[in-house]
């Protein structure tokens, strides 16, 4: 009996890696300001400011970096950030953000006993810490010359898996390894993409003398350029995910598996907002 379990579970388990399939996605941009860097990631400069967006990895995490250039303290003000799919917004701003790190201190001096022995000592100690933080209104700080990284929002669940198979083209496609597999391919344009998005990011720099605050706000389109079905071909097999490119990301979908299959999804931290989308032959 426990032969014929272990039997049906080793089955069970090659059904369910049958049935996995990665989908992979290469993000542009049409925007006028703006490049990729050699990373790939989208990059916004000018005098004040260094901004970049990177999104490789699973369900697409919002990677931000901000630069400040400039001489004197700058702001990022994520209440009035957002990333924005169907015209709907959603905040970037948590109120708790984790914070973690290590210490390190050493010492050295002269002691002189009861006994008159003279003699030198030295230590070293080290440790961790890790834990929450509350952002004071949602804003982070930047002082000159440094930067700032978040990633404080990951799409998620975006129904790639029921765009029709016959809208694929068959490419023959060599991995990593030199081993060459079929793979479906799908290009689109912004205006047929199945997910497009903007990014809206507001900074400010505070006057010192009255605190008043001189706002500059910076806007970024993204849109999905290219949607490539692979089976079970794993990131590593891609040269951009080898570099994880700043522009690709990717979704793993198993069938049988509890997914959800949500349209639209954004997930924040452990909470999600859904958004919803309608999916035709052609785009959802």
């Amino acid at each position: 009996m426990k032969r014929i379990l272990f039997v049906l579970s080793v089955v069970a388990l090659f059904s369910l890696s049958s049935c996995s399939s990665y989908y992979y996605s290469v993000l542009e941009s049409n925007d006028t300001i703006g490049e990729k860097n050699g990373n790939r990631d989208f990059v916004i400069e000018n005098d004040s400011v260094f901004i970049s967006y990177c999104f490789y990895g699973e369900d697409a995490p919002i990677s931000i970096t901000v630069y400040n250039k400039m001489d004197e303290p700058l702001f990022v003000d994520w209440q009035r950030s957002a990333l924005i799919i169907d015209d709907v917004a959603t905040s970037y701003y948590q109120e708790k953000a984790p914070i973690q790190g290590q210490t390190e201190s050493s010492y050295s001096g002269d002691a002189y006993r009861w006994n008159r022995n003279y003699s030198i000592t030295d230590g070293y100690s080290a440790g961790s810490f890790a834990g929450e933080i509350a952002l004071p209104k949602g804003v982070s700080f930047i002082p000159p010359k440094s930067k700032v990284e978040s990633t404080p929002l990951r799409l998620s669940n975006f129904p790639f898996d029921q765009i029709p198979k016959d809208q694929y083209t068959r490419q023959k496609f060599a991995k990593s390894n030199s081993s060459v597999v079929t793979v479906r391919v799908k290009k689109f344009t912004e205006e047929d993409a199945p997910l497009a998005f903007r990014s809206y990011l507001s900074l400010y720099t505070a006057d010192q003398d009255n605190g008043k605050r001189k706002y500059s706000t910076f806007e970024s389109s993204f849109y999905v350029s290219q949607l490539i079905k692979t089976g079970n071909v794993s990131p590593a097999s891609f040269d951009a995910g080898k570099k994880q490119a700043g522009d690709f990301f990717y979704v793993h979908n198993v069938k049988g598996a509890d997914a959800g299959l949500i349209v639209g999804a954004v997930a924040i931290g452990a909470a999600g907002i859904v958004i919803e989308s309608t999916l035709t032959p052609d785009v959802y």
